[in-house]
């Protein structure tokens, strides 16, 4: 494991590489809103782990303005982490020369079906997507237009957040979107409506919806995180 600092419009970009060999399959990890590169209860850590003991690479960063990287969260905005997505997974290509997954997390699965046409992973694993994005800010107390920053529990969001949250669909691009799909959601998720995942799943030509029965947002208890780590390993595993 190492830290590596990337660069995108100026700003460093904060990095943790699990190297599994040159030669082998690498996942970027995409975190969620106000997420990090260890995110809820160190899962992203934990899944890097599990990956690299079979033989498998990763790649968790902080999107700018998040973690370690540098800019501030109220510079962020969904083009800035679509950027930034575009920049880790270059570098992850070029670092790495066999096949590229993608996980995304909640927020991180908006920008993963955001960028999967630019991108072309080999196969992309979604956690409790926030795909109908518009729909899950809203619902979450966010209005639909700002004129001035937001206050959202400490962390100030800006007008160009909201404008991009509620003009974006990422539900509609996995449309476009042709490789393996693994879509991991609770079923009693409070931010993330499971019924969006049953959706969304409908849409794409090549993926499978699991359920994790009774699970939160997050999956914060040990069998729901061990549950859903085991499936996207078994996953990447079996597509690589």
């Amino acid at each position: 494991m190492e830290s590596v600092l990337l660069e995108n419009e100026g700003q460093k970009i904060f990095a943790v590489v699990h190297d599994a060999g040159k030669d082998s399959p690498v996942v970027v990890m995409f975190h969620g809103f106000t997420g990090n590169h260890i995110e809820n209860r160190f899962i992203f850590a934990k899944m890097s782990r599990e990956l690299e003991k079979i033989g498998i690479s990763s790649i968790r960063f902080d999107f700018r303005g998040s973690g370690d990287s540098e800019g501030t969260f109220e510079e962020m905005t969904l083009s800035s982490e679509m950027s930034d997505a575009k920049v880790v997974t270059e570098y992850a290509k070029k670092r790495f020369s066999k096949k590229l997954g993608v996980l995304g997390l909640s927020m991180g699965g908006t920008v993963a079906l955001l960028t999967a046409k630019d991108i072309v992973p080999d196969a992309l694993c979604l956690w409790a997507p926030a795909a109908k994005n518009a729909e899950v800010f809203t619902k979450g107390g966010m209005p639909p237009s700002s004129n001035k920053n937001l206050d959202v529990g400490g962390l100030a969001i800006s007008p160009k957040f909201i404008e991009e949250i509620m003009k974006f669909d990422a539900f509609s691009k996995a449309r476009s979107y042709y490789g393996p799909v693994l879509i991991l959601h609770g079923t009693e998720d409070p931010t993330v409506p499971f019924v969006h995942s049953k959706d969304l799943v409908k849409e794409f030509k090549n993926a499978e919806l699991v359920p994790v029965e009774g699970a939160n947002h997050t999956f914060t208890s040990i069998p729901w995180a061990k549950f859903v780590i085991d499936k996207t390993k078994n996953f990447f595993l079996d597509k690589f």
